[in-house]
């Protein structure tokens, strides 16, 4: 039995897909100044060292090709893909904070289909979202273990939720940053939370405090190994969250007793 055009699902994989973005980017899809360029060579001649987040790479295509991108290969993993639709997504930031770039860059019809249309739907479709932070753009597999706190908090600390869950081990540094805003965020109307648990609040406050988040570690826990003191970082994110999720129970209870 026939099925509706709209209700045929597109089955392409990731790898189907990313052979459609480097076959439109590897073309004269960019035109800028009366010349034209494939993407990436626009990308390497105009704003490549203009980005600070390019780190000692000299070049486009060092760079993707630090991030696990051959654009001259239809060869690809999931995680180097995700990590090119991330570079596409941070380019395009840097194209439009600039007025002039973004006034005279024309992109070709299947670049504008690509960059502007395909990728969302891309993310989309492998269960992964971009999130704006700062002045970058970060991907991050979606979590349904916290959507029941997307329409509790501000977009902000959403996004430093799923920041903080898709770290690896080795990022301390970044952990220490995202826990020290999460824990600002509670100050902000610290009686609420501590009237949640106090006591769960005590601890987060001594994680925050005497762990090195805020200021040097203290003497006590100076003897903690990096495994322990990442251990504990975690534990303080998974009590931050307890307590941000306590407020979104307490709404659907308050719903519940309405009706």
């Amino acid at each position: 039995m026939r099925m509706s055009i709209f209700n045929l699902n597109n089955n392409d994989t990731y790898k189907d897909e990313y052979i459609k973005i480097i076959k439109v980017l590897n073309s004269k899809c960019i035109t800028i100044q009366k010349k034209t360029y494939s993407y990436f060579d626009y990308i390497n001649t105009y704003l490549f060292n203009n980005w600070k987040y390019r780190n000692t790479y000299i070049d486009c295509y060092e760079y993707l090709k630090f991030i696990g991108v051959n654009v001259n290969s239809k060869k690809i993993s999931m995680d180097a893909f995700i990590n090119l639709i991330e570079f596409i997504l941070n380019i395009q930031i840097l194209i439009e904070s600039n007025k002039y770039y973004n006034d005279n860059t024309i992109y070709s019809v299947p670049a504008k289909s690509i960059i502007f249309h395909n990728i969302p739907l891309i993310l989309d479709k492998l269960n992964y979202q971009a999130y704006d932070l700062d002045d970058k753009v970060m991907i991050f597999k979606k979590d349904i273990d916290y959507e029941d706190l997307f329409s509790i908090v501000p977009d902000d600390i959403n996004e430093l939720i799923l920041s903080y869950s898709n770290i690896n081990n080795n990022g301390i540094k970044t952990k220490r940053i995202i826990l020290n805003k999460l824990y600002n965020y509670l100050l902000s109307d610290v009686e609420k939370y501590k009237s949640y648990n106090s006591s769960i609040f005590s601890s987060i406050k001594l994680v925050i405090n005497k762990m090195g988040v805020v200021g040097e570690i203290d003497k006590k826990y100076q003897n903690l190994s990096n495994y322990k003191i990442r251990k504990y970082y975690d534990y303080c994110f998974n009590m931050i969250t307890y307590l941000l999720r306590t407020e979104a129970i307490n709404k659907y209870k308050e719903e519940l007793k309405s009706e």
